[in-house]
């Protein structure tokens, strides 16, 4: 099972992370796996620490969906945050996972979607969940 979230700002534009070579050079979403004894909301909570050095109030995520990727035996929990105030230059990147962070439009992550840039499945999320629905 995993679990992510999709954060955007006041401006409708959609923090997006590209992954170091070592782990796939893709761009995606901030997410990971639920570890033993986690829900998927709290996997979120801990991502957001991981990757971005940031803590979040429980109280913004909201949640979407949980679905079964149509591809893999995997189940993903989705959640949406929106943010007004993120300053880039106060996040603290995972070292291990995460080369840069960025603000892109809507129309800026479908042209590296279809440049097969995109992690799949985050891809398939952004398409399916977020493109599609006027919620996030």
């Amino acid at each position: 099972m995993l679990s992510v979230i999709f954060i955007k700002n006041r401006e409708g534009k959609y923090l997006i992370q590209k992954t170091f070579k070592e782990k796939g050079g893709k761009f995606s979403s901030t997410g990971g796996h639920v570890i033993h004894g986690e829900d998927g909301f709290t996997t979120i909570i801990r991502e957001f620490y991981e990757e971005l050095g940031l803590k979040v109030d429980d109280k913004d995520v909201k949640y979407i969906t949980t679905f079964k990727y149509p591809s893999k035996t995997c189940i993903f929990n989705v959640y949406k945050l929106e943010i007004d105030n993120l300053d880039l230059d106060n996040i603290k990147l995972q070292e291990s996972e995460v080369e840069s962070i960025n603000f892109l439009s809507k129309k800026e992550i479908e042209k590296i979607i279809t440049a097969g840039n995109f992690l799949e499945s985050h891809a398939y999320i952004f398409k399916n969940y977020i493109l599609k629905k006027s919620t996030i």
